[in-house]
């Protein structure tokens, strides 16, 4: 019994002194074998996940077109012809954050249906008063239709103020490379591609058109109808007049330049000037009370306390 266990406890021994051998030896092999191992193991399991989320993504996105295509199709013989051209100048005032008017009454239409109808769903059947649920639930219904308008008419004001501020930039580059030699249309066309914002845009869509067949007068024309800043259509207005006399464009663009900086320069006066009377009614409401309570707050406690004697 006893040469049975040094049997065994000696075969073991030798097989841990073998295998620590062995690792010692090949050490740096099996520590590299291991890393790519996992590198490569890594990888495959992140482009399996991503081909996978990617398919499931690509499934998504062919049924929501799918059927957001047969809303459009439905909606097309739907709308009025006056009611889409409302709809597309406020489109073309905003920068079009949508391909057409239909895609956007739509999305008016989807917006007031998921507002409105989890409002039925989950509050009618446990309320008390019905009515008052189906009036919250038109409600949200009428806001979430008008919801998007409102947007548009932010994004108008939020792009005609970035128009506005990158306009003196923009016309004092071009007029730069005028003065070096270069055309009108090239020189839109390089400052264009070297800025980046919503009238770089515009002009490059200008110049698309000029190349299309327009001429510039017309395409100027368009250019102005599209943009609804005062200040740039008056600049436009001056380019187009410029065009058709003959003048040279360096130095009618230099003159509008220094046109619009004291445009702005005026504006930055104006809203200066409007400071105080925004500042009267957060004053009067929040600032003033406050003050009341801390100068009047002890006096009225000793009024109320120990009287006139007191």
């Amino acid at each position: 019994m006893l040469n049975f266990v040094f049997v065994v406890l000696s075969a073991a021994f030798a097989t841990f002194v073998v295998a620590g051998s062995l690792l010692t030896i090949f050490k740096k092999e099996i520590a590299f074998n291991e890393r790519v191992g996992k590198f490569f193991g890594e990888t495959v399991k992140k482009e399996t996940n991503n081909s996978l989320r990617k398919k499931n993504d690509d499934r998504l996105r062919e049924l929501f077109d799918r059927y957001w295509n047969k809303g459009t199709n439905l909606l097309n013989q739907k709308v009025s012809k006056v009611e889409r051209k409302k709809l597309d100048i406020l489109l073309r005032d905003a920068g079009y954050p949508f391909k057409s008017a239909i895609d956007f009454r739509l999305f008016q239409f989807v917006l007031s249906i998921g507002i409105s109808v989890p409002i039925v769903l989950f509050l009618l059947p446990v309320a008390d008063n019905k009515m008052l649920v189906w009036l919250m639930a038109i409600t949200m219904a009428i806001l979430g239709f008008r919801l998007p308008v409102f947007q548009l008419g932010k994004k108008k004001t939020a792009r005609v103020k970035e128009i506005n501020k990158s306009m003196a930039d923009f016309f004092d580059t071009v007029n730069l490379l005028l003065e070096a030699g270069m055309g009108l249309d090239l020189a839109l066309a390089e400052v264009s591609k070297k800025y980046k914002g919503p009238l770089s845009e515009e002009f490059l869509r200008t110049l698309e058109d000029m190349k299309l067949g327009k001429s510039r007068r017309e395409a100027f024309y368009e250019l102005r109808k599209r943009v609804p800043s005062d200040s740039f259509q008056s600049v436009i207005t001056s380019l187009i007049q410029a065009d058709q006399l003959g003048i040279g464009m360096a130095k009618v663009l230099g003159n509008l330049t220094v046109r619009v900086r004291e445009q702005r320069r005026e504006a930055a006066r104006e809203q200066a000037m409007k400071a105080p009377v925004k500042m009267l009614f957060p004053m009067v409401f929040f600032i003033f009370p406050a003050l009341f309570i801390v100068i009047l707050g002890p006096l009225v406690i000793t009024l109320i306390t120990k009287g006139l004697g007191g």
